[in-house]
């Protein structure tokens, strides 16, 4: 059985913030769900506060239910598990700790997960949701934790990609590329992550997702860091 055979019998929890947020790690996950991995993305608010860039003019619950609608699509394309939505407000994450930790701690018992992904220090973006749950999982859920980031030279290769788009996008936090401990290589992915983003259609319109392709062509890696050796040796013997 070569590796692209291989099929692996655990399970992993990727944790985010929004719908949507699973963009930033879409390869990854894709990666491990075709080596036959549990990935159960887990969305700690629906996106109640955020903006419609669709032109429907949603807001609220209404735009929430439409976010969790487009998560599902996205989540499916990259062959993930159901998506599990905790619908906890919008931008107030650090005000629901407790609750969301006891949340995640009755997921954590029922799922087993060896991996719980989520982001890095500073949120990539800098949100404060972001920012939130990496300081959740860092503290009450250290085991098991790893995370995904944005490398400094990532950074600047989808800062140029926007440009080619008259897009003014940088990363705000983006990580240097020492601190990288994985540097996975998606490339065979690429149209699964390029769709699936697409399927946000209220975050995301089609001058985005021109970027976005642009971006995903000229750099096919995703980062992860953090991670202990066992889960090192989890990731390299499931993705290599």
């Amino acid at each position: 059985m070569n590796k692209t055979e291989a099929v692996f019998s655990f399970s992993v929890i990727a944790l985010f913030a929004h719908p949507d947020d699973e963009t930033w790690i879409s390869g990854t996950l894709a990666t491990l769900a075709a080596r036959g991995v549990q990935v159960t993305p887990v969305y700690v608010t629906s996106g109640d506060a955020g903006s419609d860039h669709s032109g429907q003019g949603l807001t609220g619950v209404e735009l929430a239910s439409v976010r969790e609608s487009e998560a599902r699509q996205a989540t499916a394309i990259l062959g993930l598990n159901s998506p599990i939505f905790l619908r906890f407000p919008d931008g107030k994450i650090i005000q629901y700790e407790q609750e969301v930790k006891g949340k995640l701690t009755t997921l954590v018992k029922k799922n087993s997960p060896k991996i719980m992904l989520t982001f890095a220090r500073g949120g990539i973006t800098d949100n404060r949701d972001h920012k939130a749950l990496n300081a959740l999982v860092s503290e009450h859920f250290s085991t098991l934790a790893a995370y995904f980031a944005v490398s400094q030279s990532q950074a600047e290769i989808l800062a140029l990609s926007a440009s080619k788009f008259d897009l003014n996008y940088r990363i705000a936090r983006p990580v240097a590329d020492a601190d990288i401990s994985i540097k996975l290589d998606v490339a065979g992915y690429q149209a699964q992550r390029v769709r699936a983003m697409a399927s946000h259609k209220t975050q995301f319109p089609p001058v985005m997702i021109q970027a976005y392709q642009d971006y995903a062509e000229a750099s096919p890696r995703e980062a992860l860091m953090g991670m202990s050796e066992s889960q090192f040796i989890i990731f390299q013997t499931t993705l290599d």
